[in-house]
Order: C-alpha cells, then structure tokens, then sequence
C-alpha cells in the first residue's frame, strides 16, 4: 500500500470520528427543569431552621394570639350585651375594641416582618449549598439546559430536577 493511500484512509477516518462527534453533540439537548425554592424547601436542613425560627417567635406569635382572642371576645360581648350597655359602656368597648384590633395590627405586622427577614437569611446562607447541589445534579444527569419550573408551563415529571437537588441537599453536609 502506498503512503499516501494510509494517509488518505486516516484522514477519512479522522474526519468520519470527527463528524461523529459532531453530529453525535446535534442531537436534542437535554433539557430539564428545577423548581430552586422547592429543592430549597425540601432540605431538612432548612425545614429545620425555618422550625427554629418559628420557636424563636413564639411569644410573639402567642401575643397575637392573645390579643385576636381579646379583639373576638370583645367583638362577642359587644353584639351580645350591646341592648342591655349604656351608650358610654357600649362606646368604651368599641374603643377598647379598636385599640385591641389596632394592637393585633402591629404585632401581627411585626412577627410578619421578622418571620419574613429570618427566612430570608436563611435562604440566603444555603444558597451556596443549593447551588452547588444544581452544579453536581446538572453534571450527573448531563443536563444542557436548565429551566426554572416556574416558567415552564408544562414538563413531564421525568424532566423535573427537583426532587434529585433535594436529595443532594439532604446528603451534603
């Protein structure tokens, strides 16, 4: 054989294995999607943490309970007895009525406002986890594209990365 009849078939089957390649990357991506405040919820580790900021509320959230009894059981007395009170009776349980509902008000709004920003913060010290998560799962299940779930408008639960992110969330330390 000659040499350049050797070079000739290499330079064929190079090019065919390149082609291959090629054509083999041309091929449908894959495509999933990931619903991130789900994965996030799912961790333990962050269901433990938003339990612990609950307990750490919970005088606060005993004293709106409190005040919105205080508020009904005003309310009751008021539509019960309102017939047999004298109109300055009746006036000053309105008023107490009002300044209760008003003290709810602000409690409630208050515990609101500091569940929201501890959940936040928590939120926001695993996001380096759940990202690293994404990455490894992304890796795993060769995923070229990666959509947010709640942008999607219909996936097949095949396609759904969820559930695997949660699982890496759970298993990191």
């Amino acid at each position: 054989m000659k040499p350049t009849s050797l070079k000739t078939i290499f330079l064929a089957l190079l090019l065919s294995l390149s082609f291959g390649l090629a054509a083999e990357e041309l091929k449908s991506p894959r495509i999933a999607v990931l619903d991130w405040q789900g994965a996030l919820m799912e961790s333990t580790k962050v269901q433990e943490e938003f339990k612990k900021a609950d307990q750490q509320l919970g005088a606060e959230q005993s004293r709106a309970r409190q005040l919105a009894e205080e508020v009904r059981s005003l309310q009751e007395r008021l539509q019960r007895d309102s017939s047999i009170m004298s109109e300055d009776e009746r006036r000053k349980v309105s008023q107490q009525v009002e300044q209760k509902a008003q003290e709810y008000q602000f409690v409630a709004s208050r515990l609101q406002k500091q569940l929201q920003e501890m959940r936040q913060e928590i939120v926001e010290r695993h996001r380096p986890s759940l990202e690293a998560a994404v990455n490894e799962v992304i890796e795993e299940y060769k995923v070229d594209l990666l959509l947010d779930r709640q942008a999607v408008a219909f996936a097949r639960p095949q396609f759904d990365l969820t559930r695997a992110v949660a699982d890496k969330l759970n298993k990191a330390k």
